[in-house]
């Protein structure tokens, strides 16, 4: 696991590493500047490029002064410049300065309209909370206009113009090929449109350790590949089917048969036993001949409550809402197992719909015993359920999620391009890092679904299901992507990875890496770096 804070969490962090821990703040931004120059001395090898540092009078530019110096002292051809009242410098960019002028640098006014290799962009740091105007905006412009004509974009710490704690464009920002960021990733690295600006993402450790939070833990993480397989479930070596779990699945309606068939796939690709599945008669011999490892219950027109009680009574774990549709039979089934208080759930799709739609099941649901129920709604659910529109989802996403938890008792996880979880009475917020956009496909959330309820069915508690079923899919979908590419991507083929990817770990995922005519990446890859 991996914490990622806002630019408050990461202001106090360093505060304590200064005044209670004792390193000193010039000491830190050395340690700053020579995280970043190794980042592009690796990647660049010994090549002696033309670089531009674009400098603002707060720390985040007196980090970018002393880059420039180090790069400098290796033989690199660096141009300063420095935006912003210099009158306004912090003491430390203001130590920079002076050592740059006693060793014989000059630092411009004015940016020229010259070639360059390599743009340092050290404007701003993950304090700006306003839109940028005047001459800043101009300043990332040109930066931005750099970019396109070939110059390879760093960016110290965050884009310039990205908010640190929403990932929004604050009036215009910097499109980094790299970014560089101290001691922890913050949200605005993870967070759309943050995570394209950022290109691809470094963290080095410069000395602000898990200690300077001084108790004070922040909320939000993310998941490392090499630590996932500590989190999976444990396998009995002497175990059986019934060992490992046994998952009822509502799904499916006419017409709408293969989301049983993914959902279920899921469940046991995911490393449960068993799965059972309540759908139509008229699904019955497309799975029974598809998907043979699934037991069945099916019905002509309204299900048999007896039957479902006994479904109840044999499962560990209900899935519910995959293409089961809107009718009076997926309402019985959706009332009948949301009375079932006890029972770890997972609803999706056309469940989410029928809360959304009925405040007797809504009731249900609130009435179910805190923190049993996961709820998997996309942006459109969400609104649904929440009688909010999509503006208000887009400047208030986070809200939303801790809100629909907390009125339903539930783990909510708010899938989207970045999906985040959170679960009632926990000051806890997941940011997912997996997946890619091959994964935008019908049926995608339906496999979701199934590794949630897979991995509920052997034993993990509701919130860390919910948060490493979000990360596995996402690793299956990278995987896919990597054996077929990402345009043309089926659900399916993301079922298909999920064994590869919980077999292999942490092998089973590629890294990209970014060369200075390589363009931006797609995805992002971080490691934290300590810088020796």
């Amino acid at each position: 696991m991996k914490y990622v804070l806002t630019a408050a969490e990461m202001k106090a962090c360093d505060n304590n590493t200064i005044h209670k821990i004792g390193i000193p703040s010039m000491v830190l931004m050395e340690r700053a500047a020579l995280g970043v120059a190794d980042e592009l001395i690796r990647r660049l090898g010994g090549t002696k490029i033309n670089l531009l540092v674009v400098s603002g009078v707060g720390n985040n530019g007196g980090d970018g002064l002393a880059i420039g110096r180090i790069l400098a002292e290796r033989g690199w051809k660096v141009t300063f410049y420095m935006d912003g009242n210099r009158d306004k410098m912090t003491a430390e960019t203001r130590e920079q300065v002076k050592i740059l002028e006693n060793l014989g640098f000059s630092i411009q006014s004015k940016l020229e309209d010259a070639e360059y290799d390599m743009v340092v962009d050290a404007l701003f740091g993950i304090g700006l909370s306003r839109e940028v105007s005047g001459d800043y905006a101009r300043d990332i412009m040109k930066i931005n206009e750099y970019g396109r004509q070939g110059s390879y974009i760093c960016a110290v710490d965050i884009p310039s113009g990205i908010s640190a704690d929403t990932g929004k464009v604050l009036g215009c920002a910097v499109r980094a090929d790299l970014t560089v960021a101290f001691a922890f990733a913050k949200r605005g690295h993870l967070l759309y449109p943050g995570r394209e600006y950022c290109g691809e993402l470094a963290v080095r450790d410069i000395g602000i350790t898990e200690k300077s939070f001084d108790n004070q833990r922040p909320e939000a993480f993310c998941y490392e590949e090499a630590k996932i397989r500590d989190l999976l479930p444990e396998r009995a070596p002497f175990g059986n089917k019934g060992t490992f779990g046994k998952v009822l699945l509502l799904a499916g309606s006419r017409d709408m048969c293969g989301a049983c068939l993914l959902c279920g796939n899921a469940v046991l690709r995911s490393g449960a036993g068993m799965v059972k599945i309540i759908t139509p008669d008229c699904n019955r011999q497309i799975i029974q001949q598809s998907f043979p490892e699934a037991m069945l219950y099916t019905y002509e027109e309204m299900p048999d409550e007896e039957k479902v009680k006994q479904s109840l009574a044999w499962c560990d774990v209900v899935v519910a809402g995959p293409g089961m549709g809107m009718s009076d039979a997926s309402f019985f089934l959706m009332k009948q197992v949301l009375e079932e208080k006890n029972h770890p759930m997972v609803i999706d799709a056309d469940g989410l719909n029928l809360l959304a739609a009925h405040k007797e099941l809504w009731k249900l649901a609130a009435l179910r015993v805190q923190g049993r129920t996961i709820l998997t709604p996309h942006p459109g659910e969400l609104c649904r359920l929440l009688s909010e529109d999509m503006d208000f989802y887009r400047e208030n996403r986070e809200g939303m999620v801790f809100a629909l938890a907390n009125q339903l008792g539930c783990v909510v996880a708010a899938k989207d391009a970045v999906t985040v979880v959170a679960g009632a009475g926990l000051e806890q917020l997941y940011i997912n890092t997996s997946g890619n956009d091959g994964m935008a496909t019908a049926g995608s959330g339906d496999v979701l679904a199934g590794v949630m309820g897979g991995l509920l069915a052997q034993g993990m508690d509701v919130f860390s299901a919910a948060c490493l079923g979000v990360y596995l899919h996402g690793l299956a979908g990278e995987r896919a992507a990597a054996l077929n590419g990402r345009r043309g991507m089926t659900a399916s083929d993301i079922t298909g990875a999920l064994m590869q990817v919980m077999n292999k770990l942490p092998e089973g995922r590629e890294k990209k890496t970014c060369g200075l005519a390589g363009g931006r990446c797609g995805r992002q890859v971080f490691e934290i770096q300590e810088v020796r």
